[in-house]
């Protein structure tokens, strides 16, 4: 369930990313958008360090190098 959290963060990340990059909004509508997008990064930040724990621990309990794919 994680990983479907991080993808629509980062999904949104992405739509706000296009939004900014073009020149439809007025300033206060960008800055809110920037503001939600640091935020959102900084979430994705701190469920990618909880997915990396998580395989860790799923790996014989030893910490080896995830090769793989977390695509649901």
């Amino acid at each position: 369930m994680a990983v479907k959290k991080l993808k629509t963060k980062m999904n949104r990340l992405e739509a706000i990313a296009e939004l900014l990059e073009g020149d439809e909004l007025e300033i206060e509508a960008s800055m809110k958008l920037f503001e939600e997008g640091m935020k959102l990064i900084n979430e994705c930040n701190a469920d990618l360090d909880t997915l990396e724990g998580k395989i860790t621990i799923m790996i014989d309990g030893e910490e080896k190098e995830f090769e793989g794919s977390l695509e649901v």
